[in-house]
C-alpha cells in the first residue's frame, strides 16, 4: 500500500471519528410531526467559573415540529403543557436537569385570544453533563399543535455521548439561548450536571400523584360501585345517539329509519323494519361487547383506537368504498347500505351498519360517561364488560323500540322515486365522514390517505364493471384487479412512516455559512408541484437521500415554494431559473460553481452529478 493511499485513509479515519463525535441522531418518532437530533459540546473553563457549575460537556436535544406545528415551551402561559425533558445517565443513577430556553410570544393557534409561549421550528433543549456520563436515556413530554388540532406526545430517547474532543458550545450560534435558559431557571451551584429531581422521586405514572385528592364540581356523577355504573352505563349510551359529535354517522343510521321503505304491501314493511332495527341493535350489542374485553385486556382508553392511524385509514377507505356503492358504481355482495329490497342480505346489512355506526361513534362522550368511565376502566374485566354492554344497550334503545313497535314504520313516507334520492344524499353524508376521518390523521399521513381513497375507487369502478357473479373467466379477472388494487392502496396507507429525518429547511444565512465547509444540496419544491411529489416519491425519496448524505458527506436543505419565499426565489433566479422541480449542488471544493439538474431526472443522473461534484 502506497504512502499516498495509507495518508488519505488515515485522514478520512479521522475525518470519520471527527464526524461522529459530531454527528447526533436524527429520528423521526412514528407518525408524530416532529423530528429530534441529539449533539454534544464542551464547555469551558471561563464557562464553569461564571455559572458555578462543574459540568464538563453539554448534550443538547434539537427539536424540530414539522411546518405547521408548534409546542410550547416549559412555561407555556394560560394555555398549552409545558415541554418536559426527563434524562438519566448511565442505567439511572444519575438524574439529569434540562434547561429550556424561553418561548416565543405568540397568539395561540386554537384561541388567537391568549398569548402562549411557543417553540417553533428547531429548537435546543439542554442537559449539562458530568464528564463520566456516557449512556443517556429518557423521556421527553411535549404538546404539538397546529391550526386546527393538538398532538400529545411522548417520545422515549437514547443518546450515547461521544468520546474524545468536542466541538466548544460557547462557539455555537445557540449559545445565547443556553445563557437565556439559564437565566430563566438558575441551576444550583456546585453541582456536575446541575441535577434538580431527586433520584428516589418517581416522574411518570399515578404513584407520582398519589397524594393528589381530586374534587369533582357535580360529585353526584361520580360512579362508586357497579349498579351506579349500570344505571348510568344506560342512560350515557341513550343520550350518545344525541350528541353533536355523532353527526358523522348520521346517514347510517338513516337506514334504520327506512328500512322496509319499498315493500310491496305493509305487512312485509312492517316485517322488514322489525328486522332491520333488531339486527342493528344487535350491531351495536356486539361491538360494546368487544370494545369492553378489548380495554379490559389493553388497558386502553376510551376513543384511544382512533390514535391508531391504521384503523382510521382503513375506516375512511370502508366509507368511501359504501358511499360509491350508493353512487351505483359496484355492489358488494354481502355488505352494503341499500335502502330495503334492493339489499340481497338485509340481515348481514343491518348487522353491518350498526356495528359500523357504534364504532364511529366511539371518539364522543357525553353526560354521565365520564365518570362511568373514569370507575369502569380501573375495574377486573367482567364489570368492564358488564357495564360496557349497558351503554350498548343504552345507544341501542331507539332501535329495540323500534322493534318492539314495528308499527312506527308507518310513520315514514311510503314508498317512491325518493329513495333513490335519499342513497344518493347518505352517499354524499358518507364522503364527508370520510373527510371527517382524514382530518383525525397526522399531516404525515394525507397523502397515503389520497392515494387509498384514489385506489379504491378504481376498485369499485372495475369491480361494477365485472358484475355480479363469478360466472366467466372475464368478471374472475377484473375482480382480482379490483381486489389487488386496494390491496396495494391499503399497503401504501399503512406501511410504516419513515423513521428518517427530513432535510432541513432552506435558510440564506446557515447556506452561506455552508459553503465552502461542505457539500450542500439545495431542493426546490412545493405542494403544488406534481413533478415535485413525484421526484420525492422516487429520486429523492428519504431512503436515498439518507444513503447518499452518508457517502459524500452531503447538507441537505429543502426550499419550500408552497407559499412566499423571498429568500428561496432569490436564489432560484440567481440559478438561472423560473420554475420548479430543481436541485442545485454546491461543491465544497467550487461553492460558487453549483451544479443544477432541472425538471425530471433519475436517480442514476443524480449519483453522477454527485459523484462529480461531492467524491471525498
Amino acid at each position: 500500500m502506497s504512502r499516498k493511499i495509507l495518508i488519505l485513509l488515515t485522514s478520512i479515519a479521522i475525518a470519520t471519528c471527527c464526524l461522529i463525535a459530531t454527528a447526533a441522531g436524527q429520528e423521526r418518532h412514528g407518525d408524530a410531526p416532529v423530528v429530534t437530533r441529539w449533539a454534544a459540546f464542551s464547555l469551558d473553563e471561563k464557562f464553569r467559573a461564571e455559572t458555578g457549575l462543574t459540568a464538563r460537556k453539554l448534550a443538547v436535544l434539537f427539536l424540530t415540529p414539522d411546518k405547521g406545528w408548534h409546542t410550547y415551551s416549559d412555561n407555556p402561559g394560560p394555555l398549552g403543557k409545558p415541554t418536559r425533558l426527563t434524562m438519566s445517565a448511565d442505567g439511572g443513577k444519575n438524574i439529569l436537569a434540562a434547561f429550556y430556553p424561553p418561548g416565543t410570544p405568540q397568539p395561540d393557534a386554537l384561541n388567537p385570544s391568549l398569548v402562549v409561549n411557543a417553540y417553533a421550528g428547531r429548537t435546543p433543549l439542554f442537559v449539562p453533563l458530568d464528564g463520566d456520563a456516557a449512556e443517556l436515556a429518557g423521556s421527553l413530554e411535549l404538546l404539538l399543535c397546529a391550526a386546527d388540532k393538538c398532538m400529545p406526545v411522548k417520545l422515549d430517547l437514547r443518546y450515547r455521548v461521544p468520546d474524545g474532543r468536542l466541538p466548544a458550545a460557547r462557539d455555537q450560534g445557540w449559545w445565547p439561548r443556553f445563557a437565556a435558559a439559564l437565566q430563566s431557571r438558575p441551576a444550583p451551584a456546585a453541582s456536575a450536571a446541575a441535577p434538580v429531581i431527586n433520584p428516589t422521586q418517581q416522574t411518570s405514572g399515578v404513584g407520582a400523584w398519589a397524594g393528589l385528592k381530586p374534587r369533582y364540581f357535580q360529585p353526584q356523577l361520580e360512579v362508586a360501585g357497579i349498579s351506579k355504573a349500570v344505571l348510568f352505563g344506560l342512560l350515557a349510551g341513550l343520550i350518545l345517539n344525541f350528541m353533536p359529535c355523532v353527526l358523522p354517522v348520521i346517514s347510517i343510521k338513516l337506514s334504520a329509519l327506512v328500512a322496509g321503505a319499498d315493500a310491496a304491501d305493509a305487512t312485509q314493511r312492517t316485517r322488514r323494519f322489525r328486522e332491520h332495527n333488531l339486527y342493528f341493535a344487535l350491531g351495536a350489542l356486539i361491538y360494546f361487547l368487544i370494545l369492553g374485553a378489548l380495554l379490559g385486556a389493553t388497558g386502553l382508553a376510551w376513543g384511544q383506537i382512533f390514535q391508531r392511524a391504521e384503523i382510521v385509514l382503513a375506516l375512511a377507505a370502508l366509507i368511501f368504498a359504501l358511499a360509491l356503492s350508493l353512487f351505483g358504481v359496484f355492489s358488494l355482495p354481502v355488505i352494503d347500505l341499500k335502502f330495503g329490497g334492493m339489499t340481497a342480505h338485509p340481515r348481514a346489512q343491518a348487522l353491518f351498519t350498526g356495528l359500523l355506526a357504534t364504532l364511529l361513534a366511539t371518539p364522543c362522550s357525553g353526560p354521565f360517561l365520564g365518570g362511568v368511565l373514569g370507575w369502569t376502566l380501573l375495574q377486573p374485566a367482567w364489570v368492564i364488560s358488564t357495564v360496557f354492554l349497558c351503554v350498548g344497550l343504552g345507544m341501542a334503545l331507539p332501535y329495540l323500540v323500534m322493534a318492539l313497535f314495528p308499527g312506527m314504520a308507518r310513520l315514514f313516507p311510503k314508498p317512491g322515486p325518493w329513495t333513490g334520492h335519499l342513497e344518493k344524499i347518505v352517499g354524499l353524508l358518507l364522503m364527508g365522514t370520510s373527510v371527517y376521518l382524514l382530518g383525525i390523521l397526522p399531516g404525515t399521513r394525507l397523502l397515503s390517505a389520497l392515494v387509498l381513497l384514489w385506489l379504491t375507487a378504481c376498485a369499485a369502478w372495475l369491480w361494477g364493471v365485472a358484475g355480479p357473479g363469478l360466472d366467466s373467466l372475464r368478471n374472475v379477472l377484473l375482480k382480482l384487479c379490483a381486489a389487488a388494487l386496494a390491496a396495494a392502496g391499503l399497503f401504501f396507507a399503512l406501511r410504516p412512516a419513515d423513521a428518517l429525518p427530513p432535510p432541513e429547511d432552506y435558510a440564506e444565512t446557515v447556506l452561506r455559512q455552508s459553503l465552502g465547509r461542505e457539500t450542500v444540496v439545495v431542493d426546490f419544491t412545493a405542494d403544488w408541484c406534481p413533478s415535485c411529489k413525484a421526484l420525492e416519491q422516487t429520486t429523492l425519496a428519504p431512503a436515498r437521500l439518507a444513503e447518499f448524505k452518508k457517502r459524500y458527506g452531503l447538507r441537505l436543505m429543502r426550499a419550500d415554494l408552497t407559499g412566499r419565499n423571498p429568500g428561496a426565489e432569490s436564489l432560484l433566479q440567481a440559478l438561472g431559473s423560473q420554475s420548479i422541480p430543481l436541485l442545485a449542488i454546491f461543491p465544497k471544493d467550487a461553492p460558487d460553481r453549483p451544479l443544477v439538474l432541472r425538471d425530471l431526472f433519475t436517480p442514476s443522473q443524480l449519483e453522477e452529478a454527485l459523484e462529480t461534484t461531492a467524491r471525498p
